[in-house]
């Protein structure tokens, strides 16, 4: 027998996977590609984030200055002898030995990560007595205060501009304490006692040229050696140094400014100029920013290990190593780290749990799609498989052989997706990351098997019904209507339990939510999706019009896809819609805070607000009011039917009122309060509300007397309250007897036509650098600059163009997998004479009603899960503000999301008729398996 005409080799399950892969690669293509890309994108998105977390952890924690973020110890002490050598007559002995020994031993005590993030030890002495002098009128200055100072490391960081470094010069006093003093011999006469010679000392170049010190000038027993300029004058250690960088003035109105500059003794004296010193002891740790890294995990961690240190009790140096003091040298440490921190890991846990909440939509979409993909390569070989089973092929080799061809696509794209993740976003690789690439790995093997089930010849309807035959689907749907309706139900009563279910950095239960409420309106719509659809039909029957009733009734009887293009849908329109949402939500929230954290366009910290400081921030142009709110500084009494509480008063000028009418986002107080007759009106200020119940009548305030209470705040705009207190109008807390307690935070309101840099500028010239001047455009400048923000705003932009995309995808794939039953009615209606504008319409008709649905379900979810967030998901580390963003819906930024949305649909509805008007009539209707 001729060989040609043998019987053919048996093909084998990798051949005929081969064979099949080559005769339709491109869709098999596709479905890598998408796994590839949501490799990528689950690989980039975290080690983004952690980008962003530390990034924003730099700034913040470099935001604060040096004498915030600092661990910083001060303790009082008492030093007889100037130096060493005068205790031990040992002139190499190094007095600061003992304290630096003892700081290095206490840093090197601690744990890390806290161990790494402290710097070695830095030390300053001032001595407790200030000299102050009246310096020549041409300086321009009314009156000039020295405060001496040692800095044992002094020389390492300033350079010498002129004359000498300051020499020991100590005179030791007679107070029977070993020391050098000689006893003078027996009949010998009595000296007497020189004049004290003047102690040298070191100044800021700056400050000795405006106080008009010459090298060598003496000013109160003081004698000018030399002057200097800092080395670095960014170093963050200056901010120790009060007056030690730049020179410090102090502006007054009545008498003009007055000068502050720091003194340095020689680097080895121990704080004292000859009789025993009272001297302020300071050391500190600086904390190092670069040394944190932006895990939520390490940030938790720090924050509990600097907690742990300040409440520990840290022994510098002990009494036998302090011979002169024989005291123990312990300091008090405080800091304003461990804040920031919690305010960090706050900011964190939220941009997590957003990422979460966020992602899920488009990792949702891509899973929908992968599905439909999986289920198209099957459909399209549908009639191989059915050979394939017909000549003796089990539904399990089958699936064997396809899924292994899934695995063949799947793995080589997923890790070739996770490779460019880690070279695009450089950054730790986890082993999560790794488990997660291969979970994405396993989809098409997954999805391509469980698909061979539509591999039968057999044509079956599946035509749109409230009621199924399958009762394992009744199952499905009840349990995730259910676990929708208990997600919902605890993430709204989180506040009540009092959870804070995000500890471990995402909150599972918020990124959830959402996607359980979107399987949920899914389940609920295609069950009552039918309903309105065959009225729909029923209706369009009575017409002439074929397109549009053939459309409906294709979608009724032979809808393609099911509940999947549904939920593509609903998820690409609601994560639009809700990050939409969100940014507008966190965006005005940080508008809120930004004003209430100010209280008014420019704000004024320091310098206390008289009648002629207030005259002139007047005369500035631009300035429309100006006002305060101080604090009385003694507790006072807060009596409720005969219940007495120990509260603070606040008082608020009467020019307030007018400050907060012209700061529109801030909340103003209720009009009664400033009401000039009745019962003077309080509002109570932080805890103090539950002292107050609801309805109470016989309300006292001490100095005030009978009061009403009208309101509530938890902080006063412009002002940091830190404890229960009340506040009271100005006028009639003067009427009551009592005095306006000083105002040290000047609240400036400006004009609608002015600018407030502008103000807060002259403001400054003003003042001087006596006071900080702060400004609520400055302050949404840093928001908007801030890591976090620009991420956020970045997440939810690519997140909407992504679904967007997948959604595209998914009605595009629909579109091909109802093609032949499309394309063989199609082909017979055009030969009986249907035109092809007709095609592409019946198309559209048969797409139209699902996603017009979806899109309904999708809008309504997009605003809805937002207000179910705001419930359940804390924001304010985002915002900045003490209280939850109220929910914020920017109409015009909605509008257009919206209107894309609906346009990307419409694109996708266009390209699936185009497709559908390009067909064949002669290939479609060509009978028999190799047309």
């Amino acid at each position: 027998m001729n060989p040609r005409h043998g019987i053919p080799r048996r093909t084998g399950a990798v051949g005929l996977a081969r064979r099949q892969f080559a005769a339709d690669p491109w869709v098999s293509l596709g479905l890598a590609l998408l796994v590839g890309t949501v490799a990528l994108l689950l690989t980039a998105v975290p080690r983004g984030l952690v980008d962003i977390q530390s990034r924003q952890l730099v700034q913040e924690i470099g935001g604060l200055s040096a004498a915030q973020r600092d661990l910083r110890g001060d303790w009082q002490r008492t030093v007889v002898y100037g130096s060493t050598e005068d205790l031990t007559g040992d002139p190499a002995a190094d007095g600061w030995a003992p304290l630096v020994e003892g700081a290095e031993r206490i840093r090197a005590g601690q744990p890390e990560p806290l161990r790494s993030t402290l710097g070695p030890a830095q030390f300053l002495v001032r001595l407790t007595e200030d000299v102050g002098y009246a310096p020549p009128v041409e300086s321009g200055y009314y009156a000039a205060s020295l405060s001496l100072a040692v800095d044992p490391d002094l020389t390492e960081h300033v350079e010498l501009v002129s004359g000498d470094w300051p020499e020991l010069v100590v005179d030791t006093p007679d107070l029977g304490i070993p020391g050098p003093q000689t006893e003078p011999e027996e009949g010998a006469p009595e000296e007497e006692p020189d004049d004290a010679e003047p102690v040298p000392v070191l100044l800021l170049d700056d400050a000795a040229d405006e106080l008009l010190l010459e090298v060598g000038e003496e000013v109160q027993g003081l004698v000018v050696a030399g002057t200097y300029t800092p080395t670095n004058p960014d170093d963050p250690r200056w901010q120790h140094v009060d007056n030690g960088a730049t020179m410090g003035t102090l502006y007054d109105p009545n008498r003009g400014e007055s000068a502050y500059a720091t003194a340095f003794l020689a680097p080895d004296n121990r704080g004292s100029i000859g009789p025993p010193a009272s001297t302020r002891m300071r050391m500190w740790f600086p904390v190092l920013p670069a040394a944190i890294t932006g895990s939520t995990g390490q940030v938790e961690t720090l924050q509990a290990q600097v907690n742990g240190f300040l409440a520990e009790q840290h022994v510098v140096a002990t009494a036998d190593q302090m011979l002169d003091t024989q005291a123990a040298q312990v300091p008090l440490f405080t800091t304003d780290l461990t804040e920031a921190l919690g305010r960090i890991v706050s900011q964190q846990r939220a941009t997590a749990s957003l990422l979460a909440v966020v992602a899920a939509g488009p990792l949702g979409v891509a899973l929908a799609v992968a599905a439909l993909g999986a289920r198209l390569v099957v459909h399209r070989r549908r009639q191989s498989l059915a050979m394939t089973l017909a000549r003796g092929a089990s539904p399990a080799q089958l699936r064997r052989v396809i899924a292994g061809e899934g695995l063949l696509l799947g793995v080589p794209a997923a890790a070739l997706g996770h490779l460019v993740a880690s070279v695009l976003v450089p950054g730790p690789t986890t082993w999560w990351q790794w488990a997660v690439t291969a979970a994405v790995a396993l989809v098409p093997p997954v999805a391509l098997a469980a698909s061979v089930d539509d591999a039968s010849l057999q044509q079956r309807r599946s035509d749109l019904s409230p009621r199924s035959a399958n009762r394992w689907r009744w199952v499905v749907e009840l349990a995730v209507v259910a676990l929708a309706g208990v997600a919902t139900w605890r993430l709204l009563d989180r506040g009540a339990r009092g959870d804070d279910a995000g500890r471990s950095g995402i909150d599972l239960l918020a990124a959830g939510t959402p996607v359980l409420i979107a399987l949920a309106a899914c389940v609920l719509t295609l069950r009552l999706y039918p309903l309105p659809l065959r009225a729909l039909a029923a209706s369009l029957r009575r017409r002439p019009a074929l397109t549009p009733f053939l459309g409906a009734s294709r979608a009724l009887r032979d809808p393609a896809g099911g509940l999947v293009p549904a939920l593509a849908v609903v998820l690409g329109t609601a994560i639009a819609l809700v990050s939409a949402v969100l940014l507008s939500t966190v965006t005005r929230g940080a508008e809120v805070a930004a004003w209430e954290a100010n209280g008014a366009a420019v704000r004024l910290n320091g310098p206390l607000l008289s009648d002629e400081l207030r005259a002139e921030i007047q005369q500035i142009e631009g300035v429309a009011a100006v006002g305060g709110i101080g604090d009385t500084g003694a507790t006072r009494d807060l009596v409720v039917d005969g219940e007495r509480e120990a509260i603070r008063v606040w008082v608020a000028e009467p020019e307030v009122e007018e400050v907060y009418a012209r700061s529109a986002p801030v909340p103003g107080l209720p009009p009664d309060f400033w009401r000039d007759e009745g019962i003077p009106a309080v509002v109570t200020l932080l805890g103090a509300d539950d002292v107050v119940p609801e309805g109470a009548t016989d309300v006292q305030v001490s100095r005030l007397g009978d009061a009403e209470v009208v309101g509530h705040r938890d902080q006063v705009p412009g002002v940091l309250v830190t404890g229960s207190g009340v506040l009271v109008d100005g006028e009639r807390w003067e009427e009551a007897g009592g005095s306006m307690p000083d105002v040290r935070s000047t609240l400036v309101a400006v004009s609608d036509d002015a600018s407030p840099t502008e103000v807060a500028d002259a403001v400054t010239d003003l003042v001087g650098t006596g006071g900080v001047v702060t400004t609520v455009t400055t302050r949404l400048e840093a928001f908007e600059e801030a890591p976090v923000t620009a991420g956020l705003r970045q997440l939810f932009v690519g997140a909407t163009v992504v679904s967007g995309l997948l959604t595209v995808l998914a009605v595009v794939v629909v579109q091909l997998m109802g093609s032949t039953a499309r394309t063989a009615l199609i082909a017979t209606l055009r030969t009986l004479g249907l035109g092809a504008r007709q095609t592409r319409a019946l198309t559209a008709w048969e797409l139209a009603p699902l996603l017009v649905t979806s899109l309904l379900v999708g809008t309504l979810l997009g605003l809805g899960v937002p207000w179910v967030l705001l419930r359940g998901l804390d924001l304010t580390g985002l915002t900045g503000g003490s209280a939850q963003p109220a929910l914020s819906l920017d109409l015009p930024l909605l509008g257009a999301v919206l209107g894309a949305v609906v346009l990307t649909v419409l694109i996708a509805v266009t390209v699936s008729a185009w497709i559908a008007g390009r067909t064949n009539l002669a290939q479609a209707l060509r009978v028999g398996e190799d047309r």
